[in-house]
């Protein structure tokens, strides 16, 4: 009996997304736990202590896309080369030959290039605030970025409270 390509497919995806839990629960306080589905791209955040889901975001694409880069390459940094192959059909190589012509042409041409990558950025870190506030994507200069957490001792979920919002929940600081 032979494996079809989607149920391939299926299983690689539900692999990955036991790989990233395992990541993203090495972020959080023991008595949460992020929840990843890759089918719907939604991140579900979890209350172990009393079972019920505490805060849901769904990413685009594009932020779906860079979000894995950036767990897969967790603990390190994903660089601007990975990060904008991800979102394009280039291999890093060829987009680290295309952010070096733009460093050539000047600062402009490389905040072009990398647009995609900063939008995406941008509502990753907004859902972020929205889902797990204790997540942080960190820039490291001139390099790339990679997925942080709040300073230790300075965050605890205690601190902060879940009011609701426009786009469901969010925590705010008390």
């Amino acid at each position: 009996m032979s494996i079809s390509k989607n149920e391939q497919a299926l299983a690689c995806a539900e692999d990955a997304e036991k790989t990233f839990e395992a990541v993203l629960q090495t972020l959080l306080p023991a008595n949460h736990k992020l929840e990843l589905n890759t089918k719907t791209r939604m991140l579900n955040l979890l209350s172990t202590a009393s079972p019920h889901l505490v805060a849901q975001q769904q990413f685009t694409k594009n932020e779906w896309s860079i979000l894995l880069t950036l767990l897969l390459s967790y603990p390190h940094y994903a660089s601007f080369e990975v990060l904008l192959a991800s979102l394009t059909l280039l291999s890093p190589a060829d987009c680290r030959q295309r952010l070096y012509a733009a460093q050539l042409s000047g600062g402009q041409a490389v905040k072009r290039e990398l647009k995609p990558v900063h939008r995406a950025l941008s509502g990753i870190r907004i859902k972020f605030r929205h889902v797990c506030p204790q997540l942080k994507i960190s820039l490291i200069r001139e390099t790339g970025y990679a997925v942080t957490t709040a300073e230790e001792g300075r965050f605890s979920l205690e601190e902060w409270e879940l009011v609701p919002s426009e786009m469901g929940s969010e925590y705010h600081a008390k």
